[in-house]
């Protein structure tokens, strides 16, 4: 019995959400894992539109922290301005 290649199970949603994935375009790829999600073909198409999902999701503590971050450095920055323009 011949082995199916797991790319071959896909539906071209998913496929073409997968090869957006692969080129970068994380935006393409959510959309058309949501298409694919809205009408699964089977269960496992469902689940692996989620797990798409998933893998693009953004990452909200990395955010935050980095908000938090640019925050802190221009609070430095105000703080030395202000300072050399007393001395």
């Amino acid at each position: 019995m011949a082995k199916t290649d797991k790319s071959e199970q896909r539906s071209e949603p998913l496929q073409a959400a997968w090869r957006a994935i692969e080129a970068g375009d994380v935006v393409a790829a959510r959309r058309l894992a949501e298409a694919a999600l809205l009408a699964p073909a089977s269960p496992a198409a469902a689940a692996e539109a989620r797990d798409v999902l998933k893998r693009t999701d953004v990452a909200w503590p990395v955010l935050v922290y980095g908000a938090f971050a640019l925050g802190l450095i221009l609070a430095l920055v105000l703080l030395a301005v202000v300072r050399s323009a007393h001395a």
